[in-house]
């Protein structure tokens, strides 16, 4: 009778631990990239901010930069940083992070793109 009570014990005690077993999110979903390309040449330019999730769907800002003089050019890549910025800052609060990031330019700098690989914590 003890050895049934004690097998008994037992099994509820593994049945039970088994409740707080570590499981995998239900929202792990692998990866997402944030794109900021500038692209200008001559007296119009156009910078753009793109979210690729990781389902494949593609979300697209794009805003108007200024070209010229190298002030207003430069500005138009502080406002292209800063857009890029508050959209990493908006995804790290619902838990996606960086874990890596490259730069590209083609043509003389007519094309500037940072790409920003970001993963589910």
């Amino acid at each position: 009778m003890k050895k049934m009570f004690l097998s008994a014990a037992l099994a509820l005690a593994v049945a039970g631990s088994w409740a707080f077993y570590p499981k995998a999110p239900a929202d792990a979903s692998g990866y997402m990239m944030v794109i900021s390309r500038f692209t200008g040449g001559g007296f119009s330019a156009k910078n753009t901010i793109s979210v690729i999730t990781p389902e494949g769907q593609i979300q697209t800002q794009e805003a108007d930069a200024k070209t010229g003089t190298i002030t207003k050019v430069a500005s138009s890549f502080d406002q292209m940083h800063l857009t890029e910025l508050k959209k990493i800052n908006e995804l790290q609060q619902v838990g996606w992070r960086v874990v890596n990031s490259t730069q590209n330019s083609v043509g003389n700098g007519a094309i500037t793109e940072t790409i920003y690989l970001l993963e589910k914590r």
